[in-house]
């Protein structure tokens, strides 16, 4: 983060200073935290009000942790640090909008920044790892680290980029949190990437997708002319002809990837190997290059090509690009396989139906003595959650597994489905992922490949930590 002055914060947050450190010791500061127990001197720290705590208890912490620079919604909280004398506190409405309001200021004010936004229902995370390598090799590029990609992540993200980077790949997710409208005000993107739209956080949208869709599309609110977004359109919500329905103002260029002949950037030939990666055939402007990625699913063809088309925006050549996404590691529970006593494919971070089909697809793909699941619960599918978790049973229920561990209320929906669809699949149920780490010994044999999907919250990532020992 650049050193910014206390007035300046100010300014950005829209408050009033309630109270200054004694001296010119604490003037300024070089990072930003809402995590009392990530704070350095120079920190300024946001007194957030969530779901579960209240940030302004923590203040005395901070205090004596050595950080002197506090953002505040309660006058009594404020004027209780400021009788300290040595803090510097800001006193605002709100301070969720406060970071947000200061993150605008701070960009909008980095004018030699340029900024990418990726968004969609899936593949974010991938995507933009994959355009951070495009970009790397040519400009000081930043990123969010890990998924801060919400209204308090994408401020922490910002503020940790580097002083000299010249563009910022920022993942952009919404769902329970503000409008799209918001977030693309704060980062106001230059140019714009969005994988798809399905189904995940349809909760949130009146299960509708035609307002979901609408929602993603707001990443492009101010583009004009010189203005690029890059869509995957195999889908037919994100056609040229739907965006152009869908958008406030769609006077700006769309670059296409997809399997049809339509496509500015073609994807086909594809193979799958299953855990082993993936390979295709990348066709753009008259020419075909070979496309292989060390990571897995097929789905990522289509992520990379995104990032590469993203790239040529920014003059990257494709061959130069196509050796980018070859050296990519992707970590955190996203596709990480784990090689022990059974073969864990660890999807376990989060789940809806298109990322749950596409897992299954890997499982399928892969060489295997014997194949197995264990899924759990997709949330924020609003109305569609009963019939959305039956149509993944139905998929699982098409053959190539030999077993299903169905964990939660909403798994066992998963799990029913399949058995009823194809009896010669064995499926046993558990109540959590602790019952089921205890007893997978019951239904998974050595050397079998298992692939553990489910929503973040079902805690599924413990199953693989347990089969490792």
């Amino acid at each position: 983060m650049k050193r910014t002055g206390i007035d300046y914060i100010a300014e950005g947050t829209g408050g009033v200073i309630a109270g200054r450190a004694a001296g010119d010791k604490y003037v300024s500061v070089t990072s930003v935290a809402i995590d009392s127990r990530k704070i350095e001197e120079e920190t300024l720290f946001f007194a957030i009000i969530g779901a579960r705590s209240d940030g302004h208890t923590f203040l005395p912490d901070v205090r004596e942790s050595g950080c002197h620079n506090v953002v505040v919604s309660d006058k009594a909280w404020a004027e209780r640090m400021a009788g300290y004398g040595d803090m510097n506190v800001i006193l605002v409405d709100d301070t969720v909008s406060a970071l947000d309001a200061l993150t605008q200021k701070y960009l909008e004010d980095w004018q030699s920044l340029g900024k990418v936004a990726v968004t969609g229902s899936a593949g974010k995370t991938t995507t933009k790892e994959f355009l951070y390598s495009i970009l790397s090799q040519k400009y000081k590029t930043a990123k969010n680290e890990g998924n801060l990609n919400s209204e308090t992540g994408i401020p922490l993200a910002v503020f940790r980029y580097p002083e000299d980077s010249e563009i910022a790949v920022v993942e952009i997710g919404i769902g329970e949190g503000p409008d799209m409208r918001e977030l693309a005000q704060m980062v106001k993107p230059d140019n714009a990437v969005v994988t798809n739209v399905g189904t995940v956080h349809m909760e949130y949208f009146e299960s509708s997708r035609e307002k979901l869709l609408e929602a993603k599309l707001r990443v492009t609110l101010g583009f004009g002319p010189e203005n690029t977004l890059v869509v995957n359109n195999c889908e037919e919500n994100l056609s040229i002809e739907s965006i152009r329905a869908h958008t406030e103002d769609p006077d700006f260029r769309i670059i296409t990837v997809g399997n049809d002949d339509e496509c500015d950037f073609r994807i086909s030939d594809i193979e799958d190997r299953g855990i082993d990666g993936v390979r295709g055939k990348l066709t753009a402007h008259g020419k075909t290059y070979n496309l292989e990625l060390p990571i897995i699913g097929a789905h990522n063809l289509y992520n990379a090509a995104e990032a590469i088309a993203m790239g040529e925006v920014y003059g990257i050549e494709i061959a130069d690009s196509l050796e980018a996404v070859r050296n990519i590691d992707m970590a955190g529970n996203r596709l990480d396989v784990r090689r022990g006593r059974y073969i864990i494919l660890n999807d376990s971070y989060n789940a809806n139906p298109e990322a749950m089909k596409a897992a299954i697809d890997i499982i399928r793909n892969s060489k295997a003595s014997r194949k197995g699941l264990i899924v759990g619960d997709m949330r924020e599918l609003g109305d569609e959650t009963k019939s959305l978790h039956e149509d993944v049973g139905r998929y699982i229920a098409r053959g190539g597994i030999d077993y299903v561990a169905a964990v939660g209320e909403l798994g066992r929906i998963i799990g029913e489905t399949a058995s009823a669809e194809n009896e010669s699949i064995e499926v046993r149920y558990f109540e959590d992922a602790e019952e089921a780490s205890e007893k997978i010994g019951e239904f998974a044999s050595e050397g079998d490949l298992i692939l553990l999907k489910a929503s973040n919250s079902m805690n599924l990532s413990i199953i693989a930590e347990a089969a490792e020992k």
